[in-house]
């Protein structure tokens, strides 16, 4: 019994709160024809249909099922039109119905105790007054009993037609979720070519600027000392000397962008040890967390990782302010779990331009998830999830 009406208290419930969006999809019905007029013509009417739909969406967890593309040409649109229609119908009606039942009933069982205080004529069981004891002591509880079926079997399939209402018309179909993921993944793809570009583009402004500049002056010095080899041979030993310091400053310079590459380090050493090696570099205190059975990823994995704790290493040393960080590498599920934790500053925005965005650019490009939080005066946290199968 307590079963019974927990369940039918559930569906009331879920009912009443349907009403919330049902009230407003009812008064919206008037406003219908002329927003399918409108909406080739103006976009932003489907602003306030959207909205109201999306208020039923985070009732009952769905997911927004629109695309980037005009609100006329998006599918998701028109089932949002027919869902105003029907639910604004009866699920304003369920709502109320669902609502009443729960009285009618107190009212019904009651009767009998009160009836005969009021005139004649003037109490009803359903259609049929109540002028005798006979009557109200049957017709009442006839009806309490019709009402209690109502509310232990209609309600709860009404509950349950309402949100499957919801998911038919609301919730993303098969044809959204696969235009969804094609949106996605040619965001994904743009974001890697850029990535991309942009790292070749860094990889030739090092090499132009700074390698061959330090390679040209180093065969200017040992052209000038060829030429006073015989005049002036101190001269000549200054020449070498700074030949030879240009020599090493041209490999330092040609080992960190063969680094931006692939770090030679995580050939040799693994993802765990090049992350240690990165935080003992580092002017903060750093606190490496590394999963003690973690198996070694794809190597485009392991390099973005790298990249994630590096850039984000570099963003506390820089501009933090921060007393302490913290790394930590780890196995969840299907992905690769990176987390780069600081306690300074924060306030650090991911959409100017930074190595953030670089962050979000390179992860994205693997089909990953970046989240970074950075609060004023919270501190920067970046997670990072990585597929790696």
């Amino acid at each position: 019994m307590k079963k019974a009406i927990r369940r039918s208290a559930d569906a009331t419930g879920a009912l009443v709160g349907g009403l919330l969006t049902a009230v407003p999809a009812l008064l919206g019905l008037f406003a219908v024809p002329l927003l399918v007029l409108a909406l080739p013509l103006v976009p932003a009417a489907a602003g306030p249909l959207r909205f109201v739909a999306d208020l039923e969406r985070e009732r009952v967890k769905l997911p927004s099922p629109y695309r980037r593309v005009a609100p006329v040409r998006d599918s998701a649109t028109w089932r949002d039109v027919a869902w105003i229609v029907v639910h604004g119908v009866f699920g304003t009606f369920l709502g109320v119905t669902a609502v009443a039942l729960w009285p009618a009933i107190v009212q019904n069982v009651t009767l009998p105790l009160w009836w005969w205080l009021l005139p004649p004529g003037s109490v009803s069981a359903f259609v049929w007054d109540v002028r005798t004891w006979p009557q109200a002591l049957t017709l009442p509880l006839v009806m309490a009993a019709l009402y209690g079926a109502m509310l232990w079997w209609l309600i709860p399939l009404a509950a349950r037609a309402q949100a499957w209402l919801a998911r038919a018309l609301l919730g993303p179909s098969d044809r959204d979720l696969l235009a969804q993921e094609v949106e996605r993944l040619t965001e994904t793809r743009t974001e890697a070519l850029e990535s991309h570009g942009a790292e070749l583009r860094r990889i030739e402004r090092d090499l132009h600027d700074g390698i061959q500049a330090q390679l040209v002056a180093v065969a200017v010095r040992l052209g000038l000392a060829e030429r006073a080899l015989r005049a002036d041979p101190e001269m000549v030993r200054t020449l070498l000397r700074d030949a030879r310091t240009g020599i090493e400053d041209s490999l330092g310079n040609l080992r960190g962008v063969i680094r931006g590459i692939y770090p030679p380090i995580l050939a040799d050493r693994g993802l765990g040890g090049a992350v240690h090696a990165l935080a003992s570099g580092q002017r903060v205190p750093v606190s490496v967390h590394i999963q003690e059975d973690l198996p070694r990823p794809p190597a485009p994995i392991e390099a973005a990782a790298y990249f994630v704790v590096a850039e984000g290493l570099t963003n506390v040393t820089k501009h933090s302010a921060a007393r302490h960080a913290e790394v930590a590498v780890s196995r969840q599920g299907q992905h690769l779990r990176v987390l780069v934790r600081d306690d300074g500053q924060g306030g650090a925005d991911a959409a100017g331009g930074t190595g953030l965005a670089g962050i979000r650019r390179r992860v994205a490009a693997l089909d990953g998830t970046a989240r970074i939080e950075s609060p004023a005066d919270g501190g920067t946290t970046i997670e990072v999830l990585l597929p790696c199968g």
